[in-house]
C-alpha cells in the first residue's frame, strides 16, 4: 500500500522539533514494522508543501498521484487542508467554500477513479489570541471560519463516502498545549495526538497492520 499524505506545512511537519511531524512518525512506525521483512508493504509519502491551499493541490494532484500509483497496488490518499484556504484576502476567504470544495471533490474524484481510499482530515484550531488578529507573517485567520470548514470537509466525506478524522474536537480542548508559540501550528504534542488519531483510523477503520 502507498500512502500518500497531501497538505500544508503541518503535513510537512514545521515546528516539531522533536519527531518531524505526524507523518514522519507514520512513516517511521511503517519502516519498524516491515523491518525485518523482504520487503516492504505500506510506504508513507509526504507530500506536504508550506502556505499550500487547494489551488495549489488541484494544479499538482494528478500528476504527484500518478508518479507514486502503480497498478494493483492499494493507495490511500489523506488530505490536509484549509488553514491557509481560510486566510483574509480583501474582506474574503483567499479560498472561498465553493472552490475549497471544487477543487478536494476533483482530487477525491480522480483518486476514486484508481480505486483509492480517502481520508479527509479536519483543520486544527488557532490560538485564542491569533483569532481574528494579523499574525506576524501578515495572515488574519478566525476560528469561525475554521469551524465552517471542518463541516464542509465533513459533508465532503459523506457524500464520497470517504472517512473523515475529527482531529478539531480532541486538538480544540487543549490547543494552549497543543499549539506552537505562533499559536498556528501544532507544536510537538500536537504533532503526537495527529499521529495517534490517524494511526487509530488506519488500524480499526481502514484495518492497516501497524
Amino acid at each position: 500500500m502507498k500512502i500518500l499524505c497531501f497538505g500544508d506545512s503541518i503535513t510537512l511537519g514545521e515546528i516539531d522539533t522533536e519527531n518531524g511531524g505526524w507523518v514522519d512518525q507514520l512513516k517511521i512506525d511503517f519502516i519498524r514494522y516491515y523491518a525485518d521483512s523482504i520487503r516492504q508493504e505500506v510506504s508513507v509519502c509526504n507530500l506536504g508543501i508550506c502556505g499550500e491551499t487547494t489551488d495549489g493541490l488541484s494544479a499538482r494532484f494528478s500528476e504527484e498521484f500518478n508518479a507514486r500509483f502503480i497498478k494493483g497496488q492499494p493507495t490511500l490518499v489523506i488530505f490536509s487542508y484549509g488553514i491557509n484556504d481560510i486566510v483574509i484576502h480583501k474582506n474574503k476567504n483567499i479560498v472561498p467554500e465553493n472552490y475549497f470544495v471544487r477543487n478536494l471533490k476533483n482530487c477525491i474524484d480522480f483518486s476514486k477513479s484508481k480505486q483509492a481510499i480517502i481520508i479527509l482530515s479536519s483543520l486544527t484550531p488557532i490560538s485564542d489570541r491569533n483569532d481574528g488578529v494579523v499574525n506576524q507573517h501578515g495572515k488574519l485567520r478566525y476560528n469561525k471560519n475554521i469551524k465552517t470548514y471542518n463541516m464542509l470537509l465533513q459533508k465532503l466525506a459523506q457524500d464520497s463516502n470517504s472517512f473523515y478524522l475529527d482531529i478539531y474536537s480532541q486538538f480544540n480542548k487543549k490547543k494552549n498545549r497543543l499549539l506552537s508559540k505562533d499559536g498556528v501550528h501544532p507544536n510537538s504534542d500536537g504533532h503526537q495526538l495527529i499521529y495517534a488519531m490517524v494511526k487509530h483510523l488506519l488500524r480499526k477503520e481502514i484495518k492497516v497492520l501497524l
